[in-house]
């Protein structure tokens, strides 16, 4: 056990570890493979007044791989390391305002980036190994205008970039993010919520896809949305939420037309909650950025959430499944690259080609308790990425990767809290939230539900739980789910 201990706070610190064996294989070539040993672990910590509350997570893992490859594995990966840090603040500045700080961070290298990683970033372009970083963070206020309203002003940046690659190019900054946005929460019925909100970003790309050779350079894209979001509460367990508006962005840097894109924007989700099980599924469609090193496109994104405990009974209350599945799509307009001779009487050929990419992601894992704060764990881990160019670079086209790592370990856990030592049921966040809601006075006296596909356990640790996310001084903060740099994580950096 620790003591984390402050003078008048609440206070506590969890902290985890994991020894861990795996496998790796590149499905696309069955003589390729690796095997990696190594250890998980986990802290974070919080404490909590009256009228503020801070918290911090981080967890990581480093393993050693050894290649199990047929021929010449040159240049392959000796190392795979991950890690992620997480931190935020809170104050109630009074009764009816409150501010919060939030920040995140990521670093990876190319075996370990997973599924439900959702701060990193995949270019369909790079092959071998690369250690790849993302930083975000921002602040945010709401203030509560009323029994029924709630207002939500955030700003945010974030940087993507890697420290190190096989390929020198691929090292540096690839992205500069700043956001701003402001929102308002409605409750219009004692079920339902209406929530208007407007967003500006303005990312500067250093290393943007600009034409179908994989040419690379300098970017910059501002890019506005309006937007008006719908939640419904269809019974005590089931919500859902529905999103529509319009993106105002400016137009390719590489393309003749000087007209900005105007493209629809829309989103919805359903979120399902029971005693011992918590789905989450949802839809969104987009102009937005396909990846710190693509630019910007039109996306259709899709996914799947699941945490279930099959069996009840207090002696298995650790025995938790988990996974999560998604897949997006992406298109985008670059230039193309005339040939220099052409036939007598042919035709001209188009300056404008086109990029896709196709990112789909699978992850399960299991954990059987030994004992308390002890517990087998078991996992799999897929990731299809793929990117054609039309018309196709002379290089030819880069095809498409499919990777599968599958891992066992046993892990422990130590707390100041004797609760956080057993796993929590798949529901009890929604219930806790519920009920803080209730006491605290929200708006209508009822929890609202997260934006789907924006919800905090869509990031876990290396043991499975999701990273410390610290709670609300005041429940009044109903309005929209803010993105990358209020919730401690970018939006989506899954597309590439």
């Amino acid at each position: 056990m620790f003591s984390f201990v402050l003078p008048m706070w609440d206070s506590d610190v969890t902290a985890r570890a994991a020894v861990e064996q795996s496998v790796a294989s590149n499905v696309g070539d069955m003589g390729t493979g690796a095997l990696m040993a190594g250890v998980r672990g986990s802290i974070e910590g919080s404490a909590r007044s009256e009228v503020s509350r801070v918290g911090f997570g981080l967890d990581g893992g480093y393993e050693r791989v050894f290649q199990v490859s047929r021929g010449s594995a040159g240049g392959a990966p000796s190392d795979s390391v991950a890690a992620r840090l997480g931190g935020g603040a809170g104050w109630a500045l009074s009764p009816l305002a409150d501010l919060s700080v939030a920040t995140a961070g990521y670093m990876a290298t190319r075996l370990g980036v997973r599924a439900d990683d959702a701060l990193a970033a995949r270019d369909p372009f790079l092959f071998g190994n690369r250690l790849q970083y993302t930083l975000s963070g921002g602040p945010a206020l709401s203030i509560t205008t009323s029994r029924r309203a709630a207002v939500r002003v955030g700003a945010g940046y974030e940087q993507a970039g890697a420290l190190s690659a096989d390929d020198p190019a691929a090292v540096g900054v690839d992205a500069h993010t700043g956001r701003a946005e402001a929102s308002t929460s409605i409750d219009v019925g004692p079920l339902d919520t209406l929530t208007p909100e407007l967003r500006y970003e303005v990312t500067q790309y250093y290393h943007a896809l600009l034409d179908t050779e994989l040419t690379r350079g300098a970017a910059r894209v501002h890019a506005g949305a309006a937007l008006v979001s719908g939640s419904h509460e269809l019974t005590r367990n089931l919500s859902t939420r529905v999103s529509g508006g319009v993106t105002v962005a400016s137009p390719p840097p590489v393309l003749s037309s000087r007209h900005a894109v105007i493209a629809p924007a829309a989103r919805a989700g359903l979120t399902y909650v029971a005693e011992r099980y918590r789905l989450s599924a949802g839809y969104a469609y987009g102009y937005t950025s396909l990846g710190p090193r693509i630019g910007f496109g039109h996306e259709h994104e899709a996914f799947l959430e699941a945490t279930f405990r099959p069996v009840p009974g207090g002696a298995t209350r650790d025995l938790i499944v988990t996974g999560v599945a998604r897949f997006s799509s992406g298109s985008a307009p670059v230039a193309a690259s005339p040939p220099l001779h052409l036939a007598p009487g042919s035709p001209a050929p188009s300056r404008e080609g086109s990029l896709s990419t196709i990112t789909a992601l699978a992850g399960a894992e299991i954990a059987y308790p030994l004992a308390q704060g002890v517990e087998l764990r078991g996992g799999v881990d897929l990731e299809y990425v793929r990117a054609a160019l039309d018309p196709a670079p002379h290089t030819g086209e880069a095809g498409g990767s499919l990777r599968s790592i599958v891992s066992a370990g046993i892990s422990g856990t130590l707390s100041t809290d004797r609760h956080r030592m057993l796993r929590r049921d798949p529901d009890s966040a929604w219930d806790d939230e519920r009920r803080r809601a209730m006491i605290q006075g929200m708006p209508s006296g009822r929890w609202q539900p997260p934006e789907p596909g924006r919800e905090p356990d869509d990031r876990r640790d290396g043991a499975g739980e999701a990273p410390y996310e610290p709670p609300p001084a005041r429940s009044a903060q109903t309005s929209a789910p803010a993105r990358s740099a209020q919730d401690g994580a970018p939006a989506r950096r899954d597309p590439q």
